[in-house]
């Protein structure tokens, strides 16, 4: 392999650190924490939509790249019993994010909520998943509302029905029901 191959290979490989190193590096923000939050949850997903857990969720092997975050091949994939164990470990996942979170207090407690949630009652990832992106959507709509001009709420009816779509489904979880009150702030 020449010199300039090597070198690529690692550039490419330096864009990417585990989750571990990046937390290490400083503090993040809410949204970088949400946006890696959301990515994972999606994986995991997926993976217990095929019968498969991961079964070693952790921030050492959850990585960050270019393309947000993602979860290293050297999980050990098993048949899925019903995923507990997935949900239980991303619980804490988020919980190390939290403590190097920056942003304001309302969004952190909420997912401080979620975090607590998936360790004590180990719901359906799809639900989690629900209540991430509920929150993804609340924080893009308030910083909508803060930052743009009124021409831009022309926008906001298609994300207040894809909010409230999901809001009925969150009602359907009784620990998602703070972010089933969406219905206040989106009438």
């Amino acid at each position: 392999m020449s010199a300039a191959a090597v070198a690529l290979e690692a550039r490419a490989e330096g864009q990417q650190e585990s989750l571990t190193e990046r937390l290490s590096r400083g503090p993040i923000s809410l949204e970088e924490a949400v946006r890696h939050a959301v990515r994972i949850a999606t994986c995991l997903r997926d993976l217990h939509s095929q019968g498969l857990i991961y079964g070693a969720v952790s921030s050492q092997l959850i990585q960050i790249g270019q393309w947000g975050a993602f979860l290293r091949t050297a999980g050990g994939l098993a048949q899925l019993g019903d995923g507990r164990i997935d949900v239980a470990a991303f619980g804490t996942v988020l919980d190390e994010m939290l403590r190097r979170v920056e942003g304001p207090e309302k969004w952190r407690a909420e997912l401080d909520e979620l975090a607590t949630e998936c360790r004590r009652q180990t719901p359906d990832m799809q639900q989690v998943l629900i209540a991430l992106r509920l929150m993804g959507l609340r924080m893009r709509q308030r910083a909508v509302l803060v930052r743009t001009p009124v021409p831009q709420a022309v926008a906001l009816p298609a994300v207040q029905q894809t909010v409230q779509r999901w809001a009925q489904a969150a009602r359907q979880w009784k620990p998602l029901a703070s972010f089933a009150a969406l219905a206040v702030w989106t009438k």
